[in-house]
């Protein structure tokens, strides 16, 4: 039962550790910092709660048999490895943060993502994360600009409605619930 417990506890903490890295946090050195400490911190949690395992299983074993001591420790730290790859490959699929607009109580962020596409996406409320994309599939540097009640992404050759201030809505969720009506 202790080993299933900690076994436990090691998973629920490298669990939080990926969701950390999966939350699209806003661009602030401050966050980033302050969210890129936690995963280590609970990576290092973690590694000394495997540790725990490992040791409380050596002196249960009756035999003492340093063979299997070391496969439960490749094991674990194995496992332990495998949330650090999928972070790292999580960390990767971000977007590059490129510039922030912001207009009236509205924040808007670009991004540069792995495939060279830009993509808008807003502050979320006063949580300290960022939108899913609102807009995205532009292939060339854009800027954003404010005419009337719209947010415009302007670059060369495009001109697109991206936001609409009236409604506090994306232009891609009016054209989608139209689509579906």
């Amino acid at each position: 039962m202790y080993s299933f417990k900690r076994l436990l506890q090691v998973t629920f903490l490298l669990f939080t550790s990926l969701t950390l890295a999966i939350i699209p946090w806003i661009p602030s050195l401050l966050i980033e910092n302050i969210v890129n400490y936690t995963i280590v911190g609970l990576f290092i949690l973690a590694g000394y709660l495997a540790y725990l395992l490992v040791k409380k299983l050596y002196e249960n074993n009756k035999k003492k048999n340093l063979y299997i001591t070391a496969m439960y420790s490749f094991l674990l730290f194995t496992y332990m490895g495998l949330f650090a790859i999928f972070q790292i490959g999580v960390s990767l699929s971000k977007g590059e943060y490129m510039q922030t607009y912001t207009y009236g109580k509205s924040t808007f962020y670009t991004y540069k993502t792995d495939n060279g596409e830009t993509e808008v996406s807003m502050k979320e409320g006063s949580l300290p994360i960022r939108s899913l994309p609102i807009a995205t599939s532009f292939y060339m540097p854009i800027i954003l600009e404010k005419k009337e009640n719209y947010l415009y992404a302007l670059g060369e050759g495009v001109n697109e409605k991206v936001y609409d201030f009236k409604n506090n809505i994306s232009i891609t969720n009016i054209i989608n619930k139209e689509k579906n009506d």
